[in-house]
């Protein structure tokens, strides 16, 4: 015989599980989601703006480099030619580029734009020193 529980939904139990389980679900997309926010805060650079899959691929990139991965390895250049010798910007995606500075051989990261702002701001001088 089924009972009718508090939600309004039918078993046979002590309680709902169906409520139960999406009681689980909810808590473990809240969790997932906290866990990215928190990831986006403790990266060196704001990622917040982007589609999370160029955010992803820029945390994964930013990883790499500090476990020792070249820049070049992953397509990244020097804007040497540009008289900033300093600046490095590594390709993200199609439209997206990570620039960093070079200071003492450790990279700062300095934001990650679209590649149209990237060619404006080469355009007005760059990134200072």
């Amino acid at each position: 015989m089924l009972k009718e529980f508090p939600c309004g939904h039918h078993g046979k139990g002590q309680y709902c599980h169906r409520c139960l389980q999406e009681e689980k679900e909810k808590r473990s997309m809240e969790y997932r989601r906290q866990e990215w926010i928190n990831r986006l805060k403790s990266s060196p650079v704001k990622l917040d703006h982007l589609p999370k899959e160029v955010a992803e691929k820029a945390l994964n990139i930013i990883d790499e480099l500090r476990v020792g991965k070249s820049y070049h390895d992953i397509g990244g250049k020097r804007l040497s030619s540009m008289k900033w010798g300093n600046i490095i910007s590594i390709p993200l995606a199609r439209k997206y580029r990570i620039v960093c500075r070079e200071v003492g051989g450790e990279l700062k990261y300095l934001e990650v734009i679209i590649h149209g702002t990237y060619d404006r701001r080469i355009s007005v001088g760059g990134w200072g020193k």
